[in-house]
C-alpha cells in the first residue's frame, strides 16, 4: 500500500491530488487553485490568490502562461517584468507541492517519501518537455516525474472504469485553441498526438479516425475514450457531453468524461505516482471521487465556448441538453444518450509562483521560500469527497524548509492516511501470526 502525489497545472485551474493506491483507504485529496500566480513585494508567491503573508503585499501577477512553455520571449507579469514561462510552470508546480509538506519519509512506492507525478499537455514535443523538465529541476524538483495528460487520464480510466488492462484507448482532449487527440495503449502513447486547431472543419469523429489511421489501426481495434477539457471548453458541459456520445455512436466503444472535465489527468496522475501499472493491475477501482460539489460559471463569459464544428456534431449527435450536473463520472455506452457530465469546477482562474526574470538571474524560488495561500483548506463536504475550493481559508506556511515544522492541513491528512495504512499492515501481520 503506497501514496502519490498528481500535480496538473490547467490554463485556468492547477490541481493536486493525495491518493492511495489501496481499495478501501480514505478519499483523495483534491487541492484547486486558479491558474494566476501573485508575487509578492518580498519576492515570495502566492498560488491562487488571497491574502499576501504578513508585512507583504502583491506587486505583480502574472497569467497564461502555460501556452507560451517554449516561446523565447517569456512571458510578461503585470509589472512589465518578463519571466521565462516553464519556470513560471515549475514555480507554480512547487508552489502546490508546498501545500502538503513537510512530507513524510514513508508511504511513497519505494518505500521513501510519496512519489509527485506531474501532467503536461500532450501535444507539447520533446524540446519543450525538455524546457519544464529543466526548469523543474533548477527549482529543486529533481524527484518529480512528467508524464502527458493523455497518458495520465487513460491511467485513471484503466484503474477506475475498464474491466481489464491493457486496452487502446483514445484521449480526446478539447481546449480553448483546438483538440488534442492521442492513442494509449497499456498506459504509454503509441507514438505523436495530433493536433487539430479550431475551426478547421473537421468533426471529433473523422480526427478520432484520422489518429486511428496513422498507425494502421481500424475503429474496432479502439477499447474506449476519455474525454477531458481544459481553460474555458470545460466549462460547455453540454457540447462535452454531445462529443462524447457522437464518439460512442460513431465507433460503438465506451466513451468516458473524466471528472472535472480538466482534473483527469491529475487524479491519474496520483494513481501512477501510487504505483499503478496499467499492464498488470486487476480491476480493483480506488474509489476516486470527483473533486466539487458545485459548479460555477464565469459570468464574463459570452456565447459558445466550443469551437463551431464541435458544436454542431454535439446537436447533431442527439445530445440532450439537461442542465443537471452530478457529481458521478458519466460513462456514455455505444449508442446510448448523453448524459450530465460531472463538469464541477470552480471560478475564475488564479495561481501563483516565484517566477525567476528571463535570464535566470534569480533563483526560482526566493530564498528557498514560499507562502501557502489562504485561498482554502483540505475540508471534506458533505457526500465524502475531499476537496479545497479556491475561496476556502488555508493556514500560511513559513517556507523555512524546517522538517519538524507543523504540517500544512493537506500534509496532516496525508500523515493520517499514512497512520491507517500502517494500522492495516500491522492487523494484517497480526492475524497472520496468529494463523501460524
Amino acid at each position: 500500500m503506497s501514496v502519490g502525489i498528481g500535480v496538473r497545472i490547467g490554463s485556468l485551474v492547477s490541481t493536486l491530488v493525495v491518493a492511495s493506491n489501496e481499495p478501501g483507504t480514505p478519499d483523495p485529496i483534491v487541492i484547486v487553485r486558479d491558474t494566476v500566480l501573485y508575487v509578492c513585494s518580498n519576492g515570495e508567491v502566492v498560488l491562487g490568490g488571497g491574502d499576501p503573508p504578513e508585512g507583504t503585499e502583491f506587486v505583480a501577477t502574472v497569467s497564461g502562461f502555460v501556452g507560451r512553455v517554449g516561446d523565447p520571449e517569456g512571458i510578461a507579469a503585470s509589472d512589465g517584468t518578463r519571466y521565462r514561462a516553464e519556470d513560471v510552470v515549475a514555480s507554480a508546480m512547487r508552489g502546490l507541492v508546498r501545500e502538503c509538506e513537510p512530507l513524510p519519509t514513508f508511504g511513497g512506492r519505494d518505500g521513501g517519501a510519496p512519489t509527485v507525478v506531474a501532467a503536461y499537455p500532450s501535444m507539447w514535443d520533446g524540446d519543450l518537455v525538455a524546457d519544464l523538465r529543466n526548469s523543474l529541476n533548477y527549482a529543486g524538483l529533481n524527484d518529480l516525474s512528467l508524464v502527458s495528460d493523455a497518458e495520465a487520464a487513460c491511467a485513471w480510466f484503466e484503474s477506475e472504469v475498464a474491466e481489464k488492462p491493457g486496452q487502446l484507448i483514445g484521449s480526446y482532449h478539447v481546449d480553448d485553441a483546438g483538440a488534442t487527440v492521442t492513442l494509449v495503449r497499456s498506459g504509454v502513447s503509441s507514438g505523436r498526438s495530433f493536433w487539430f486547431a479550431a475551426g478547421r472543419g473537421s468533426s471529433p469523429t473523422a480526427q478520432l479516425s484520422t489518429a486511428l489511421g496513422a498507425f494502421g489501426w481500424l475503429p474496432s481495434n479502439l477499447d474506449a475514450v476519455v474525454v477531458t477539457g481544459d481553460g474555458l471548453v470545460a466549462r460547455d458541459d453540454v457540447a462535452l457531453r454531445g462529443v462524447a456520445d457522437a464518439l460512442a455512436g460513431k465507433f460503438g466503444v465506451h466513451v468516458v468524461v473524466g471528472p472535472g472535465p480538466e482534473q483527469a489527468a491529475a487524479l491519474g496522475a496520483a494513481i501512477l505516482a501510487a504505483g499503478f501499472r496499467s499492464s498488470t493491475r486487476p480491476n480493483k477501482p480506488i474509489g476516486l471521487p470527483p473533486s466539487y460539489d458545485v459548479t460555477e460559471v464565469l459570468t464574463a463569459i459570452r456565447g459558445p465556448l466550443l469551437p463551431p464544428e464541435l458544436t454542431a456534431e454535439a446537436a447533431a449527435s442527439g445530445a440532450a441538453a439537461d442542465e443537471t450536473v452530478t457529481p458521478d463520472v458519466v460513462v456514455i455506452e455505444a449508442g446510448a444518450s448523453a448524459a450530465a457530465v460531472a463538469t464541477v469546477l470552480p471560478e475564475a482562474a488564479t495561481a501563483a509562483a516565484d517566477p525567476e526574470p528571463v535570464g535566470r538571474d534569480a533563483a526560482v524560488i526566493s530564498g528557498g521560500t514560499a507562502a501557502v495561500p489562504s485561498g482554502g483548506t483540505a475540508a471534506v463536504p458533505s457526500g465524502g469527497t475531499a476537496a479545497v475550493p479556491s475561496g476556502g481559508t488555508a493556514a500560511v506556511i513559513s517556507g523555512d524548509d524546517d522538517p519538524d515544522s507543523e504540517p500544512g492541513p493537506a500534509g496532516r491528512i496525508l500523515l493520517w492516511v499514512l497512520v491507517i495504512l500502517a494500522g492495516v499492515a500491522l492487523i494484517v501481520a497480526a492475524l497472520a501470526v496468529v494463523v501460524l
